[in-house]
C-alpha cells in the first residue's frame, strides 16, 4: 500500500479510483457486495494488510471510511499494535496490520512473532524482514473457548528471485511454523495469510507452511493451499502459457498480471471443516477481480475481465458496478485481494420471548439476543397447522434486547414462535 509514494489509502480502495466520497465506495466495499460462490454477500470481517506506513497514517483512515460507508460508528476497528520493519516504510517495506469487524469478531490478542534476538534481528540475519503478526480472534459477544477461537498469521515475505531470497522466505516460514507449534494448541484453527512473494510451488518457504511437521519436529499446524491441495511442487505461477486455472490465482500486479504472490493458507481442520471451529466455506476462496479471463501481463481493467460480472449485489441492487471496481482495482493496490468466506460456531442462549398488548391491539415482543445473530418471528393460527408463517423479515440483532410487533384484531387467534440461529 505504501508503494509509489503513497502513504494513505490509495485511490480506489475506499473511494472511487477517479475521486469521490467514501459513500460512493471502493474496492473494500465492493468485496462486501460480491456473492462468492453460493454464499451471500456480507461486509468484510477481517482485512489483513501489508506494506502500510503505519496504523495512524494508513490504517486509521481505512477504519474511518468503512465506519462511514456502513454508517455505523465503531463497526470497524484496527489492531492497536504497531508492527515494525527492518527497512523504511516506503517502497514496499512497510509493516503488516489488520482491520476487523467488531460486530462479528472480538480481537483477543495481537502478538508480534519475532526472530531469535528480537526486532534487532529483522532482516538478512533471520530472513524475516517485516515483523510477522499473529492475531487471536473469537466471535463477538461470545465467551472465548478452544472451539470458537482462531488465529491469523499475517506476513510479507522477502521479495526477489534467486537462492538467497528464497532462503530468506524459507527462514521466515520456519519462524512462523515453529511459533505456531510451540505456542498454540495442537488442534488450533490457523490461517497463514499475506504476500508470500513466491513464483513456484516448489519453493522452500511455501512448502514449509505445507509440511505436516513444523521444522522443530512438532507434528501440528500443517497448512493447506485450497488451490493446490496435493502440495504439488511443479507448478510455475509466472508463465504466459499457464491455463486459466493458474491465471485465476494470480494477484500481482493489477495492471500487469503475472505472479501468484498473495495466499490464504490454512490448517487442515479449517479447510476440511472439522466440526468444532473455524471452517472454510467451500467454493468461496478466490482472487477478487480475477477469474482467469484477464490475459497474462494484462490489466484487470482490460475489458475482457468477467470476474465480477453478475456477482455484485446489495439488498437486491447493484451499488458499485463491476466496471467501476475493475478500474478501482488498478489503483487501490498493486496486488489483487485474496478473499474467502469462513464460518465459526457460536452458542446462542435460548432467548426469553416476552409479549404484551400495546396500542391499537398490537402484540409487542421483546427478547434477549446475541450480537449479530439473526432471528425470525413466525406465527400460525392454530396448533393443528404443520407450517409456520414468517412474521416480517429476519431480524439481525444490533442490541442485547430486540423487539418486534404484530397487529392482530381482537377476535383473531395466533400462536407465535421465535427461530434462533
Amino acid at each position: 500500500m505504501d508503494t509509489d509514494g503513497y502513504t494513505n489509502a490509495r485511490p480506489g480502495l475506499i473511494i472511487p479510483s477517479g475521486g469521490g466520497t467514501v459513500q460512493q465506495g471502493g474496492v473494500l466495499e465492493g468485496i462486501g457486495e460480491e456473492i462468492p460462490g453460493s454464499d451471500p454477500a456480507q461486509p468484510l470481517d477481517v482485512l489483513a494488510l501489508q506494506e502500510t506506513t503505519g496504523n495512524t497514517v494508513t490504517v486509521a483512515p481505512i477504519v474511518t471510511a468503512l465506519n462511514s460507508f456502513y454508517n455505523t460508528p465503531g463497526m470497524y476497528a484496527m489492531s492497536p499494535y504497531q508492527a515494525t520493519t527492518s527497512g523504511g516504510e516506503t517502497s514496499g517495506g512497510g509493516p503488516n496490520a489488520l482491520v476487523y469487524n467488531t460486530k462479528t469478531l472480538q480481537l483477543l490478542a495481537s502478538l508480534p512473532v519475532d526472530p531469535a534476538g528480537g526486532t534487532n534481528n529483522l532482516g538478512s540475519n533471520s530472513g524475516e524482514y517485516r515483523e510477522v503478526m499473529q492475531y487471536e480472534f473469537a466471535p463477538a459477544g461470545m465467551t472465548p473457548t478452544t472451539t470458537n477461537e482462531f488465529y491469523i498469521y499475517v506476513s510479507h515475505y522477502k521479495a526477489g528471485t534467486g537462492s538467497s531470497n528464497e532462503g530468506y522466505r524459507k527462514n521466515e516460514a520456519r519462524i512462523i511454523r515453529n511459533h505456531e507449534a510451540t505456542n498454540l494448541p495442537a488442534n488450533a484453527r490457523v490461517l497463514y495469510v499475506g504476500d508470500y512473494n513466491v513464483t513456484r510451488s516448489g519453493e522452500g518457504g511455501y512448502q514449509t507452511i505445507l509440511s505436516n511437521t513444523a521444522p522443530n519436529g512438532i507434528h501440528q499446524g500443517q497448512g493447506i493451499d485450497p488451490m493446490n491441495l496435493t502440495g504439488d511442487t511443479n507448478i510455475n505461477w509466472g508463465t504466459n502459457t499457464a491455463p486459466i486455472s493458474i491465471l485465476a490465482m494470480e494477484t500481482e500486479s493489477s495492471t500487469d498480471l503475472r505472479y501468484r504472490d498473495d495466499l490464504q493458507l490454512m490448517t487442515t481442520n479449517v479447510y476440511y471443516g472439522v466440526t468444532g471451529g473455524l471452517a472454510l466455506v467451500a467454493g468461496t476462496y478466490h482472487v477478487f477481480g480475477n477469474n482467469g479471463t484477464t490475459p497474462y501481463n494484462g490489466t484487470v481493467n482490460s475489458g475482457a475481465n468477467t470476474a465480477l460480472n453478475n456477482h455484485l449485489v446489495t439488498n437486491g441492487t447493484v451499488f458499485i458496478s463491476a466496471a467501476q471496481l475493475y478500474l478501482d482495482l488498478t489503483t487501490a493496490s498493486d496486488h489483487l485481494p485474496v478473499v474467502a468466506d469462513y464460518t465459526v460456531p457460536i452458542t446462542v442462549p435460548t432467548p426469553v420471548l416476552q409479549a404484551a398488548i400495546g396500542p391499537s391491539n398490537k402484540v409487542m415482543f421483546t427478547w434477549n439476543t446475541v450480537a449479530s445473530a439473526v432471528y425470525q418471528l413466525q406465527y400460525r393460527t392454530n396448533l393443528l397447522q404443520t407450517n409456520w408463517i414468517n412474521l416480517g423479515n429476519t431480524i439481525t440483532a444490533t442490541n442485547t434486547v430486540m423487539s418486534a410487533s404484530d397487529s392482530v384484531k381482537p377476535d383473531r387467534q395466533r400462536f407465535y414462535r421465535l427461530l434462533v440461529p
